[in-house]
């Protein structure tokens, strides 16, 4: 199948998750990660996160890598301020445009790949994210992104969710979960939800801030919480961790 952007019949594993993030929740190289879905015993294993070799290019799957990379960069900077919850956290020269694209370009491919790899559906917004992810079009007003840090106590990274469509505040969204972060990326042509700081959107901004919260509160981390409980999830990682060499 050829590239859905350009039409290069010459297709790549695309990641879907960013490879950085989906490395980023193991705790040493090498060592593998459960993906697992809220309600269902079976789980597979992977490396580096689930890919789709059928939807991009190796040039248009790096035009969406930069904004990917430089994301990734930011949230760890973020991070490691370990600012509690309840407070808002500012970080100067960011570019806010960058976090729109990267969160439309993370949702995209969720709404173009296969159905078992979660696929979701948005209507006639796939379009849209398409053309503000690979920067045919300029940002519209019906998108804009923001971020919030799920504060646990320890920055520590153990899991990303994958895109899902949402409401907030009566305003349609798709929400995932990367980084220790919630994204929520508005796909409406309604004002951005009120119950959020309007300095927390990040569309045209060149210094971003980033609301705190605790992550209990958020399905995100009960659902993680939940299938790292499970009795199957637990099995493999102490079989994995017997494995691994002894720490010092």
């Amino acid at each position: 199948m050829p590239c859905l952007i350009c039409g290069v019949s010459k297709t790549i594993d695309a990641h879907l998750i960013p490879r950085a993030f989906a490395l980023e929740v193991t705790s040493k190289a090498g060592e593998k990660h459960a993906i697992a879905h809220p309600g269902q015993r079976r789980f597979h294993t992977t490396n580096t996160g689930a890919y789709d070799n059928s939807i991009l290019c190796g040039g248009c799957d790096g035009l969406l890598g930069r904004h990917e990379g430089y994301v990734f960069n930011c949230l760890r900077q973020v991070r490691a301020q370990m600012t509690p919850a309840g407070q808002i956290v500012n970080a100067a020269r960011i570019c806010g445009n960058a976090f729109v694209k990267f969160a439309a370009g993370v949702c995209w491919k969720y709404c173009v790949t296969r159905p078992e790899y979660g696929r979701i559906d948005i209507g006639p917004y796939v379009k849209i994210l398409a053309d503000t992810a690979f920067e045919c079009t300029a940002i519209p007003d019906s998108l804009d992104a923001t971020a919030i840090q799920l504060q646990s106590g320890d920055g520590d990274v153990y899991f990303y969710r994958t895109p899902m469509p949402d409401r907030k505040d009566g305003v349609n969204v798709v929400r995932f979960c990367v980084g220790g972060f919630v994204f929520l990326l508005k796909i409406d042509k309604r004002p951005n939800p009120p119950s959020l700081p309007s300095e927390c959107w990040l569309k045209g901004k060149s210094t971003a801030s980033f609301a705190v919260a605790p992550a209990q509160l958020f399905e995100e981390w009960q659902l993680h919480a939940g299938i790292r409980a499970g009795d199957g999830v637990q099995a493999y990682f102490k079989r994995m961790l017997a494995k691994s060499p002894l720490r010092p």
